[in-house]
């Protein structure tokens, strides 16, 4: 019952659609702005939104009743919305898309229908409302400024890492791109930067000052030391300008130590009730972010990340490349609109041994042979599998350390095959 409503919800296009905010704002408003009943944090940046989201979620989480909006799914649109601990249910989706498709008609008449995301954003806004959240933790879809997720007033606006992408879309400079994602910095509100790259911080800092919004750069006030990490987390100590934490996670990277102490800043900077460090170390250790340096198995080991594009994938390489492990097996497949040459490039410095497959989206997917014949004079004796799963064993049958990504439909699909889960908190 519920997979034409949502094929319903995927298939809402607008015509020579145009970036602009006024559709959502509509769409909002005839649903009586449910965005402006819980506080929230807003979460930009072309890598580290997703996890530095899931961190102020479970943070916020260890004194109120909190959502977190984020995208893409891996297995299932529900992982998107969630309210409390709880995914969005399959039934309150239905009456979602069925309440509201009238409405959704006649702004289509006039041109006006919101997209998929949008609706999906208004879904969450209004879900948040009825499930009475105190604050909501909201990743944006693309880009800040333009984004769907740009009508709410936050308590504060945090940007993480800033990296060449969507060039159609944000333009083609660092300096393009970081006023793109500075766009959700709001009049009076905090701003919090993770990047450290010289022409991304006088950006954003610029567009903070015309706001007169208080500009924090984590990298500069932030001190990490005793940092111990291995392959399945890490531990370190934290001071900010106001606090000292003793943080353990079970998230895995070189980069979540900085997304961390940019979650951090984030709750100390907002008019949010006071936390103690306990709390905070607390949410911290309960957070999970499922698909990124992810272990799912242990025997052989299965490593799976979201990587998809150039810097996620220089991410990764160093990621690795500090957990001194051995070289694993690749199982990558790609979709038609990332940069996969690039890609490839930075994923051979990972390893040299790959196994290419074609993830499960039937108008994006790059197929396998294509990919192979891209990666020519990058990987030596590539094995070409087009079907994801008999990839994926095959992987595991002739290596004892396998690492899948390129796309997050193919390791959804090997997470959903290894039952492996895709909450972003720890189980209670």
């Amino acid at each position: 019952m519920f997979s034409p409503d949502l094929d319903y919800l995927y298939g809402l296009y607008r015509e020579g659609i145009k970036l602009d905010l006024s559709v959502t704002r509509e769409f909002a408003e005839l649903l009586g702005n449910p965005q402006n009943n819980f506080r929230s944090f807003h979460i930009a940046g072309s890598n580290g939104k997703g996890s530095t989201s899931a961190y102020i979620y479970n943070i916020l989480m260890e004194k109120e009743h909190t959502g977190l909006y984020t995208s893409p799914h891996l297995i299932k649109f529900n992982e998107r919305i969630i309210a409390g601990r709880e995914l969005i249910s399959d039934e309150k989706i239905i009456k979602f898309i069925q309440g509201n498709r009238n409405l959704i008609e006649e702004l289509s008449a006039k041109n006006r229908n919101p997209t998929f995301f949008e609706a999906s954003t208004i879904m969450a806004f209004e879900h948040f409302a009825d499930k009475k959240v105190k604050y909501a933790s909201i990743e944006v879809g693309l880009g800040g400024r333009l984004d769907s997720t740009n009508i709410i007033e936050p308590e504060v606006s945090v940007i993480t890492q800033v990296g060449y992408e969507h060039a159609d879309k944000l333009g083609c400079s660092l300096t393009s791109i970081a006023g793109e994602k500075a766009g959700i910095i709001k009049p009076g509100k905090p701003v919090i930067l993770g990047d450290t790259k010289r022409e991304v911080i006088e950006t954003v800092r610029s567009i903070a000052e015309s706001r007169n919004s208080l500009f924090i750069h984590s990298p500069s006030v932030c001190r990490i030391t005793e940092l111990e990490q291995n392959i399945y987390g890490s531990r370190f100590n934290l001071a900010t300008p106001t606090s000292e934490y003793k943080i353990e996670t079970p998230m895995v990277g070189r980069f979540q130590p900085g997304n961390i102490c940019t979650a951090i800043l984030a709750i100390e900077n907002s008019d949010v009730e006071s936390f103690s460090e306990n709390e905070i170390e607390r949410g911290i250790s309960r957070t999970r972010w499922p698909g990124r340096m992810d272990i799912i198995r242990k025997d052989p080991l299965v490593m799976v990340d979201g990587a998809h594009n150039p810097p996620a994938a220089n991410a990764l390489r160093i990621s690795m490349e500090a957990l001194k492990v051995k070289p694993p097996t690749l199982l990558l497949g790609m979709l038609s609109d990332k940069d996969a040459f690039s890609f490839l490039r930075i994923m051979q410095k990972v390893s040299d041994r790959v196994i290419f497959t074609t993830p499960d989206e039937p108008t994006r997917a790059i197929p396998a042979e294509t990919l192979a014949k891209m990666a020519e004079g990058i990987f030596k004796d590539p094995l070409v599998i087009d079907n994801p799963l008999e990839a994926y064993e095959k992987a595991i049958a002739t290596s004892d350390f396998v690492l899948v990504a390129g796309s997050l439909y193919l390791i959804g699909a090997i997470m959903e095959h290894e039952k492996a889960p895709v909450m972003p908190y720890a189980a209670d």
